[in-house]
Order: C-alpha cells, then structure tokens, then sequence
C-alpha cells in the first residue's frame, strides 16, 4: 500500500494504444457514421515531462475514503500527477459519507448570506441532513431574497433541456476553506473594497464543486448507474411583461440523478486552482479532441441521456438564447420545455495538449480510477466508478502571482492541459473544437471566465485601485449577486405549448404525417418540435394554440 498523499512511484511503460482502445478505457464513444479520422498531432509543451502509464497508482485513493480524510493538495509536477489529482479529489469529494456524496455535505451559496446556515436551505431530508436545493436564482439587498445554489440555465444563459421536457439543473458547494475566504470578500457586504491586503487570497485546500443533475419521473429514465437523490426544484412562471421564464420562489420536491461534476482546488504552486470536469459515462457521444465537425452527414447510431441516435451534428448543442432563432416553448403546467437539446462532447479530453500522451494519460488515469470504485463493491461509493475524468487545465506555476508582472491580463490563453475543458452538461453551448498550442486565442476553458478580470458592476462601489485582485478569480465574491448565473431564460410560446404523446415515431418524415394530426386532436397546431422520449416506445410532438 502506498503512503498517504504521496505520489506512487512504481511505473509500467505501456505501448501507445490506438485511439479505439483508448476510447474503451475512457468509456468513450467518438466513433460516428464516418470513418474515424486520425489523431490530431499534438506537441508537448516545453519542459512538459511526458509521464508513463502507472500501475499500483489507485491503491492510494483508498486514503480519501474517510470521513476525517484530507483534501488533496500536493503539488503536481508532470502531466499524469495533475489528472490523478483530480482523481483523488473526485473520490474526496463523491465517498459516501452518512448516507450521501462528501460533496453534498458542503457548504452552499445559502451559507454566504448573513445569519444563514446549512439547515435553512431546504426542507431536511432522512437523518436531518439539509435537502439539495436546485436550480434557483434571486438577487438579495432589496428584494429580500437570498441567493441558493444552481441555475436554470449555464452560464451563457442557455438552456440544456433533456429528452423528458425539464432543464438540467445545478448546485454548487463549497468547503469551509473557500467558504471563509468568499465570505469574508463579498462584494455585498463591502469585504473585497474593505480588505486593502492586495495578497489575501484563498489558501491551499480551498476546494468548490459544481454538479449538474437531471429530473426524472419515471426510474425507466435514470442514467445506468447514476447516483440519484430526492432534490427541492424550483417552480417556474412566465413573467407576462418580459415573456421570460423566471422562478417563483416555491419550490417542489423531485427526483434527479448526478450527470456531470466540476471539482476544483488549490494545491501547492497552483494558487488559480486545479480545473477538472468528471462526466457520467452515458451523457452523450464524445469525439476525438479537434475533430468535431458540426455538418449534416455525420451522427452517432446509439442512444445517450442527452442524445437521440442518428442526430447529425449540425443539430446539436443549439443555442437558444442570445439571439438564436431557436428560442424554447414552456408548458407551465407540467413545468417542460422543448425542444429538447441533444448533446455531443467535442472534445473527448478538453483538447489536452500538455503532453504528447495526454490524451492516452487519461485514459489510463480513468480505467485505474474507474477500476477502485467498482471494485467497492460492498461501499456504495461504487457507483462513482460509471463516472470518468474528461480532463484536467491549471496554469505553470508562477504564471498566477503577484510577481508576474502580467497577472491582470491572465486569462484562458495562459492555461495548459485541457486546455479547451468543457462539461458537456455546464459548458454545452461553449464548446471549441480544434484549440492547439500554436493558437492559444482560441482556447475556451475555465479561465475564460476565472481570472482576475475587474470587475465591471460592483455594489457597493470598489475604488478603482482595488479592482485587480487576485481574489477576484471567485465568482462567488462577484457584483450584486453572490453568482453571475442569470436566473431566467426568454421563451418563443409561453404557456401556449405542450408536448402531446403521439406513440413512437420513426424518424423526420412519419414526424410531418403524424405530428399535426395528433395535435389537431386536441384543437392545437405543430409547432415543427419533436422528441422520443422512451425507443421505439413513445415520442412527442410540441403541440402549440
């Protein structure tokens, strides 16, 4: 058994293994209706050692298990070190500890308000423990309200929708580190203009973790091997002035499953904090990094949690929001949406360009870790072992500091490993394919919005000089709201849409023969949406007056 916290030494030089068999040992599916183009060629960063494949590396991750186990923090060196860091945070943070995930137990944006504890999140749940509250949105100051972790919509302020009609929703969590060091900076009670130390800033330790989760009704519908939970989810209305869908400030109770899992920390040497993203296996196709090409001949023939099989890539992970035309119906009755998106990962491993064998590091990386869990099988931790690293982005050390004479402007462009990181359940809309070292301006990873950009809105009011801070690389400190997640999304058919059951429908065409007869049975018009819902059982069609 290896030493506590140490990195394992023992190495087993494997042979490079072809992209198919990497993709098995991820978990992966990047094939489509094309033959399978190569690799991109991908050049090692300088002074990027390229470390072998380990073996005996896992037996380790058995240390974060505990309840009283602690966060990793040792400082990475070469490129597999950063991905089995984020391994081991991932098991950190997913050991199931009194019944629930480690992570769940963690502080969230409720405990940053004055005079808010963990109990008065949600309604408790078995063993008094504070129920998962999702999905709602609301400034605090003069409304009264308090801002709780999630969104109804990503970042972007687009909606991912799965195939049942409800919005993939999130929370986000916090350990007592990084909630001391947010709380005592938030932009709403003067702590970031009061705090004149221009090097106060988290210490190592500090850990935040994003989760998106699925609603369900019918069990039929769960990811295998997902971990599932009963969550509060907020009720949605229109507002009549806007057309927006906004929360209503009630909430309901419903089932939904863990689909994908940020897991973020500062180590040693690495002050802007180590970026992973950890995806369940099933979520959707995932594609050779830089070979993702959004054109109407190219599909996957298999279904996913977020992908209908045979959609072509020119019709996934379509924006409905800024601008796009295609803007989404609500049936406030049922609390749906539709269309529903169907989903691809672009990038298998987030582009990871560190190492010439990064991609192939991940892999390994991931049957080690993937191999633990399973093998846990009287814990029920083992359900985590159906989720998989996609990658892992940081920045060389040095670059993030105060003696870097350039460190207001860092940004994305600075970061190395996965360098076009995304979660096909946070970033879906965000997507880059084809970033590589030679064009650095087209990387679209965690940096592009975690850096120590000025803040543009502020309340109360910063002095100017208090601007560029290093702190401001937490979005929980940020302007009026404790997170910049806006909490409402315009819709094309308010209320006047919904979706009506129309039995399997077997592709585009029987869709234009029987749609309109099936919503003309119910005094309605085709709205040109449809879905399948349950293959080769049941699909929908978006039924509007």
């Amino acid at each position: 058994m290896m030493k506590p916290n140490k990195r394992h030494l023992r190495y087993l030089a494997l042979p490079i293994v072809g992209a198919g068999l990497m993709a098995a040992m991820m978990g992966m599916s990047s094939e489509t209706n094309k033959a399978k183009p190569a690799p991109v060629a991908v050049t090692a960063k300088q002074g990027a050692a390229s470390c072998p494949n380990r073996m005996g590396w896992e037996e380790g991750l058995v240390t974060y298990l505990p309840a009283n186990a602690a966060f990793p923090v040792e400082k990475p060196a070469v490129d597999c070190d950063f991905h089995e860091w984020s391994w081991e945070a991932f098991v950190w943070a997913t050991s199931m500890i009194n019944g629930q995930p480690r992570f769940m137990s963690l502080s969230t944006m409720d405990d940053l308000m004055p005079g808010s504890t963990k109990a008065s999140a949600g309604k408790s749940n078995k063993g008094g423990k504070p129920m998962l509250r999702l999905g709602a949105r609301s400034t605090h100051g003069s409304s009264g309200k308090t801002e709780v972790a999630g969104a109804i919509v990503e970042a972007d302020g687009n909606m991912l929708v799965a195939p049942n009609g409800y919005p993939v929703l999130a929370s986000v969590h916090m350990n007592d580190s990084y909630l001391a060091t947010a709380k005592a900076n938030m932009m709403y009670n003067g702590g970031y203009a009061s705090n004149t130390d221009a090097t106060s800033y988290f210490n190592v330790g500090a850990a935040i973790f994003k989760a998106t989760w699925l609603r369900y009704d019918n069990d039929s519908d769960i990811p295998k091997g997902a971990y599932t939970t009963v969550a509060e989810v907020p009720m949605l209305k229109i507002d009549p002035v806007t057309n927006n869908v906004v929360t209503t400030g009630a909430f309901v109770q419903a089932k939904v499953a863990l689909l994908g899992l940020h897991v973020v920390g500062q180590t040693h040497g690495h002050p802007e904090f180590l970026w992973a993203t950890f995806e369940h296996n099933d979520n959707s196709p995932r594609v050779t990094d830089g070979q993702f090409q959004p054109d109407a001949s190219t599909f996957y023939a298999g279904n996913f949690t977020l992908y209908q099989a045979g959609t072509t890539y020119d019709k996934v992970n379509i924006q409905n929001q800024a601008g796009s035309p295609q803007l989404l119906n609500f049936d406030v009755a049922t609390q749906k949406f539709s269309p529903s998106t169907n989903v691809v990962l672009q990038n298998q491993t987030g582009g990871e360009t560190f190492s010439k064998e990064g991609p192939l590091n991940i892999a390994a990386v991931n049957l080690a870790g993937q191999n633990f869990l399973g093998s846990l099988t009287s814990d029920p931790t083992s359900t985590f072992s159906n989720y998989g690293l996609i990658g892992t982005v940081w920045m060389n050390e040095g670059v993030y500091s105060l003696s870097n004479p350039n460190w207001q402007g860092i940004n994305q462009s600075n970061a190395v490993g996965s360098v076009s990181l995304a979660n096909s359940t946070a970033e879906t809309f965000q997507q880059v394919a084809g970033a590589t070292p030679t064009n650095p301006q087209n990387f679209n990873n965690c940096f592009s919005c975690h850096n120590p950009t000025p803040f543009s809105s502020t309340q109360p009011p910063v002095p100017s000089a208090m601007k560029d801070r290093l702190i401001a690389i937490s979005h929980v400190i940020t302007a009026k709201t404790s997170y910049a997640v806006p909490n409402q999304i315009k819709v094309a058919n308010s209320a006047m849409c919904k979706d009506i059951k129309a039995g399997p429908l077997w592709g585009q065409s029987n869709a234009n023969t029987a749609c309109p007869t099936v919503c003309s049975s119910q005094s309605l018009t085709w709205n040109g949406q449809w879905t399948t819902t349950k293959p080769n059982v049941e699909s929908v069609c978006g039924c509007c007056n």
